[in-house]
């Protein structure tokens, strides 16, 4: 029994000096992960050819982070950290395509035994290789009520499961058939706790989307950034046009998630939290997908629109990290001293640490010979390769799109060695030790 178990149940039984399920003021929790989708496509980030008016609409209901940061821009080992607020190599999540194990304790199994219903709706990618894989309901990790898959990005045509092996076919476009999943859970359980996880796929590739959307943008001017080689502009353009489509098909889903929250009388009593497990080069630094240390690949949009919070808005501006999920759900669901790897998001917090306290840890393609890890610090970001040697430096504040790196100018050495020694204090805490390369894990 781990330390959290312990406390958990002694909580349950109380000695009679808390609160019984009833008097403790707990809200419903709905998280809407969209996958792949980067923070630097946000209206917020100056990208005013963007539709997303309910995500705007979201946004002004809620705390929004400004500089958040998946601990691995990987669909897998992000979505470990982000149910269970621990770094994904503690559970040997080194990449894609690897069994989270069921020894793991994920804010599912919390929620459940604090009496909530728990759903999971989209794509799962924590159950090994298999695609699309059913997930029997034993390797679920807590999640009793399921209409998801394994792996997969077909976002049209797809299938999913429930209890049986036999698989159902998601009609249309899929984030539109899992939104209708996702209100028909709402209605269900109206008059009960919930925690429901809503895994939309899109923007990930391929990026596609309903026509309508495919065609506005086929309309819109758009600005590619300044870090896409010049051989790769059009291209990229092409890449961007199709993402932003899917952005905003997806952003519609979402118009038809809150608006049913506001039908069900649901919105005052439901956290709401959209985020994504990863970002998108889309050709920055000549480059496509996630898997890398720059900025368009681990910075994540994260909202938490709170019923207590939702007349004062605001942006928070202090780095976190999407580690720091599990533990804030778990705060909501009034679990207290729930251990993890970060504490709960700063969401009351009326003044941000200052720069130079605060940092964030994030590594990527652990036990590959291109393997990174990062500390962003301020506007100080370190990267360095398998071997802990120093291969790029920024200025995020003067350098947003990472072209000047001043990882050898004889200026920088000082801030350089001072943020390795902080990234070798990040390593020591989380006991995070270099693997050999090309090391294979067992799912």
């Amino acid at each position: 029994m781990d330390r959290r178990h312990f406390l958990l149940g002694a909580w349950l039984t109380g000695a009679g000096r808390l609160r019984s399920w009833a008097e403790v003021d707990r809200p419903n929790v709905l998280i809407v992960l969209a996958d792949g989708w980067r923070a630097q496509s946000l209206p917020a980030e100056g990208k005013a050819s963007l539709r997303v008016p309910h995500f705007q609409r979201l946004s002004a209901e809620s705390v929004v982070f400004t500089r958040a940061y998946t601990p691995y821009p990987s669909c897998g080992p992000a979505r470990a950290a982000l149910l269970t607020g621990f770094y994904p190599h503690r559970y040997g999540l080194l990449r894609d395509g690897i069994r989270l194990s069921n020894t793991v304790t994920t804010i599912a199994r919390y929620a459940s035994r604090a009496g909530y219903v728990t759903g999971f709706i989209g794509r799962w990618a924590l159950d090994g290789p298999d695609e699309p894989g059913f997930v029997p309901p034993e390797r679920r990790h807590g999640f009793a009520e399921w209409a998801a898959y394994n792996q997969g990005t077909r976002w049209y045509g797809s299938v999913y499961f429930r209890d049986m092996p036999e698989p159902l076919r998601a009609e249309g476009f899929e984030p539109d058939h899992q939104t209708a999943l996702a209100i028909e859970f709402c209605t269900r359980h109206r008059d009960r706790l919930f925690m429901l996880v809503l895994a939309y796929g899109p923007p990930h590739p391929p990026r596609v989307a309903p026509p309508e959307w495919l065609e506005l943008y086929a309309r819109v001017p758009l600005e590619v950034a300044a870090n896409v080689p010049a051989s790769q502009l059009e291209q990229a353009r092409q890449a961007l046009r199709a993402y932003y489509a899917a952005c905003s098909a997806v952003d519609a889903c979402l118009g038809k998630l809150l608006e049913a929250l506001e039908q069900l009388e649901l919105s005052q009593r439901t956290v709401v939290v959209f985020t994504a497990d990863h970002g998108d080069l889309l050709g920055a630094h000549g480059q496509d997908g996630a898997s890398s240390f720059y900025e368009e690949s681990i910075r994540v949009p994260l909202l938490v629109r709170h019923p207590k919070q939702r007349r004062s808005p605001r942006q928070v501006h202090s780095l976190v990290s999407l580690v720091s999920l599990a533990p804030t759900v778990l705060s909501w669901l009034g679990i207290p001293e729930a251990t993890g790897d970060a504490g709960p998001l700063p969401l009351h917090q009326s003044t941000p640490p200052t720069e130079a306290e605060e940092s964030v840890y994030c590594y990527g393609r652990l036990g590959a010979p291109d393997e990174w890890r990062a500390i962003v610090r301020g506007w100080d970001k370190l990267v360095v390769d398998r071997e802990l040697n120093p291969t790029h430096l920024f200025n995020l504040a003067l350098d947003p799109y990472e072209l000047d790196n001043l990882v050898q100018e004889r200026s920088e050495r000082r801030k350089r060695d001072e943020l390795l020694a902080r990234l070798k204090v990040w390593m020591q805490r989380l006991g995070d030790r270099i693997l050999p390369s090309g090391l294979k894990v067992r799912d």
